[in-house]
């Protein structure tokens, strides 16, 4: 502050009011120059530059050696500054997913584009589950715990840290016991592990993770795999915003076979109508039960896919101990993933039933009952059949030219005559002769041919020809 100059006031002759400050600034100073090569990286650049700068500086001395200190000097410098070069490479690439080495870096990187690579990792990476399914048997439960058997010996901290506030000394004992032998622990040992679970969120997430970092770095190819299918899955909307984007989300729900959305000015806003065919074509406010959805095997499996869904895009799982329906299943997913403040409705198809005769000439060497079967499998609602739930869409017109495709393609049909095809009610006209149903909206053409449910569709077959039996 003393170099600072000093301001002189000085006045105009002849008008003692006018007045002006006035400051001399000192000349600015010289550029310093700048020798150094910043391009250098390596130990043999850093060796060479200092040497070079010593040999300019004392330009008398004309022998330099290894043994001199000088060069020693120069020589322990410039690894130095190699390893720091290193350290600052390593830092800059992890800091781009293109370059980055380290699992934790990519994993990071991932999550900023909305990648969640420890959800979507595929089953080999076995990332523990600390959820509990509804009915779990003791050894599969001890297989579950065991995932998080890791993270418990390296993380002892954080284990102490939740074990102090949450469990009872009972509990830390048992506890204790499946840290030390998992595959020797008891059921109440495992009930105290999965109590520690339940209060460990953290301590969850960062075993889940630690198993993702050992998997890659083990399998460098799943980390490239993830790597790449990062940036490509920024390309696909997850978010429901126009009527095509809640018809294509919901159909990704495990539960939902096919989804249409109509949108309807309410006076005041738009609402959106979405409405869906479920599995075995179950109804949204019937009870997701065994005997709904074809047995209990079916049941296990659509509990498994929707709880693996749900975790993938971080929500909670269905309370299955109440038997929700299908509209208490799909409605966290629909609100987590609409606009906001986006009024959406859930509704079910409406069902149009079909009523169709068949009349069938039989080969001479086919059994009647055997084609007959055949006919009805091919045109029936189960697996592979015309009317299988979600394999027509919504509002798809009907047209006989398609049941007798399906119906000559089978073996021992010779010919097909339709002589009945229309909806069911007498106040639709017989379709034979045209060769097509129309249908519209969030119509949908089902046969089940169930005599409980005439509604729904009747199929009736004469053959003739072939052999009886």
């Amino acid at each position: 502050m003393a170099n600072n100059p000093v301001p002189r006031l000085t006045f105009r002759e002849g008008c003692p009011d006018c007045g002006s400050r006035e400051v001399e600034l000192p000349e600015p100073l010289p550029p310093v120059g700048d020798d150094f090569d910043w391009l250098l990286r390596d130990y043999d650049g850093f060796r060479l530059f200092m040497l070079e700068e010593l040999a300019a500086r004392f330009p008398e001395r004309r022998r330099w050696t290894p043994a001199d200190m000088e060069v020693v000097l120069v020589e322990a410098l410039s690894v130095v500054l190699d390893q720091l070069s290193d350290m600052l490479d390593r830092v800059h690439a992890e800091a781009y997913l293109q370059d980055a080495r380290r699992p934790e870096s990519v994993r990071r990187l991932l999550a900023m584009i909305g990648y969640d690579a420890v959800a979507l990792a595929d089953d080999a990476a076995r990332i523990p589950d600390a959820t509990p399914p509804p009915v779990e048997a003791t050894d599969a439960m001890r297989r579950r715990l065991k995932g998080f058997h890791p993270a418990f010996q390296l993380f002892p901290a954080e284990v102490q840290s939740v074990v102090e506030l949450e469990l009872t000394p009972l509990q830390q004992t048992h506890l204790e016991a499946f840290i030390r032998d998992p595959d020797g622990a008891g059921a109440p040992a495992l009930q105290a592990a999965q109590h520690f679970l339940d209060n460990a969120p953290q301590f969850v997430e960062r075993a889940r993770q630690h198993a993702l970092h050992r998997y890659w770095t083990l399998n460098p190819t799943a980390m490239e795999t993830a790597r790449s299918a990062g940036p490509r899955s920024i390309h696909s909307q997850k978010r429901m915003v126009t009527r095509e984007d809640y018809a294509r989300r919901m159909d990704d729900h495990p539960l939902v076979l096919r989804a249409h959305a109509t949108s309807q000015w309410s006076g005041s806003w738009t609402t959106l109508h979405v409405a869906v065919i479920l599995s075995s074509n179950v109804l949204l406010d019937e009870p997701l039960t065994a005997s709904a959805l074809g047995g209990a095997g079916s049941l296990t499996v659509m509990r498994e896919a929707v709880e693996d869904f749900n975790r993938r895009r971080d929500l909670e799982s269905p309370d299955w101990s109440s038997d929700p329906s299908a509209r208490t299943v799909l409605r966290p997913y629909l609100d987590a993933y609409r606009m906001a403040g986006q009024e959406v409705f859930l509704q079910d198809a409406e069902p149009v039933g079909i009523q169709i005769s068949l009349s069938l000439r039989v080969a001479a060497n086919y059994f009647q009952s055997e084609v007959r079967r055949a006919v009805l499998d091919a045109l029936g609602s189960g697996l592979g059949g015309f009317f299988e739930p979600g394999r027509l869409r919504f509002g798809e017109d009907l047209h006989a030219s398609d049941i007798i495709e399906r119906v000559m393609a089978l073996d021992g049909v010779e010919a097909v005559c339709l002589n009945r095809f229309k909806r069911m009610d007498r106040r639709y006209a017989d379709q034979s002769d045209g060769g097509r149903i129309a249908l519209d909206g969030i119509e949908i053409a089902v046969c089940d041919n169930d005599p409980a449910r005439p509604d729904r569709g009747t199929l009736r077959i004469v053959t003739q020809g072939g052999q009886r039996g």
